[in-house]
């Protein structure tokens, strides 16, 4: 097996392994509150918009290859197994108490996050026009779709929480 095969392989039952482990410990939480999951997602995303659009990463051209080239592709396939996984996880343990609760959460997040994936991985991983690769613009699309999915992913949390 070529060593990139291997190191791909490697990546994806990590991100498995994470999953699996996120879906056990939400599982587990006695008291699960959705929309308080969803704060915490859209908060991470909100984090790794600004950290894409930050001065550190738009002052080198060397970082900007990195996020487009491997980081978008790693962000794309941690948000689609990572999510799948916690929701197997979560429904393995169906003894736990908020079990249930995780795993439908999971699956929902998993399927709600279809749409930008494929929106960031036509514009930004692998953008299908040359009209799309200019790297400046890559960044900021990926930027302001980090950020953007993640302020949504908050509203919703907002307004679950308000009529709860």
């Amino acid at each position: 097996m070529r060593r990139e095969n291997l190191s791909f392989s490697l990546f994806i039952v990590a991100l498995i392994c994470i999953g699996w482990t996120i879906g056990q410990v939400i599982a587990n939480h006695p008291n699960l509150e959705i929309f308080k999951l969803m704060n915490i997602i859209g908060l991470i995303y909100d984090l790794l918009g600004l950290i894409v659009l930050s001065e550190i990463v738009a002052s080198s051209a060397r970082w900007k290859l990195f996020i487009v080239n491997w980081a978008a592709v790693a962000f794309l396939w941690g948000q689609t197994v990572i999510p799948l996984s916690a929701a197997i996880g979560a429904s393995i343990f169906s003894e736990a108490p908020s079990s249930a609760k995780a795993a439908s959460f999971f699956g929902l997040l998993w399927a709600y996050s279809m749409l930008p994936l494929v929106i960031l991985e036509a514009t930004v991983a692998f953008p299908r026009t040359a009209k799309l690769q200019n790297t400046e613009q890559r960044i900021l699309r990926l930027g302001l779709g980090l950020i953007v999915s993640g302020a949504l992913v908050q509203l919703v949390a907002a307004f679950k929480d308000l009529y709860a």
